[in-house]
């Protein structure tokens, strides 16, 4: 719900499958105990839980879930709900929610594809590392082509050494 309400600050819209991928970074890149297990999906790193979640906010009136022009734009609900939840979950917010802000602002710019090949380079790269795979920026490259063909090679290669640079990924 911090990165609904952050979002909506920064005059931002999110939609469903930017709000995975910010909940995936959070979790994966910055060590923000989410508690979900995400997979590899059609648009990237993907945990069905947090969709979920969000029916759950929505139906408490916490969040607002809306169709508009072929998406969904995720707004803050009812301010009372929000802060009868927020209450609940202070410790966390006050441990997190520097970092939820912080990742909140680095990424709430980028369109959901930005976002889906940003992270399926995370995740992919993780998961190489994570299964002692040998690998080079153009085996990542080429994977995620084969999965994601609208994405070129190159483009990936790009992102791999902007992620590499800004320190969003580690190769070694």
């Amino acid at each position: 719900m911090h990165i609904i309400k952050e979002m909506n600050k920064s005059g931002y819209i999110l939609g469903k499958t930017a709000l995975v991928k910010l909940v995936y970074l959070l979790q994966e890149r910055y060590n923000v105990p989410m508690g979900y297990d995400f997979s590899l999906y059609t648009y990237g790193p993907f945990a069905k839980e947090i969709l979920d979640d969000l029916d759950y906010l929505s139906f408490l009136d916490a969040a607002k879930v809306m169709w508009n022009n072929g998406g969904y734009n995720i707004l803050p609900g009812k301010e009372l709900v929000m802060e009868d939840i927020s209450e609940k979950a202070k410790s966390f917010i006050d441990k997190y929610g520097a970092t939820i802000s912080n990742t909140v602002k680095e990424f709430r710019k980028l369109h959901a594809k930005s976002l889906e090949l940003i992270t399926t380079i995370h995740y992919v790269v993780n998961d190489y590392k994570e299964n002692n795979i040998k690998f080079t920026k153009e085996d990542i490259s080429k994977l995620i082509h084969e999965i994601k063909p609208y994405f070129s090679q190159q483009d990936i290669l790009n992102k791999i050494n902007e992620l590499e640079t800004e320190k969003l990924i580690t190769l070694d």
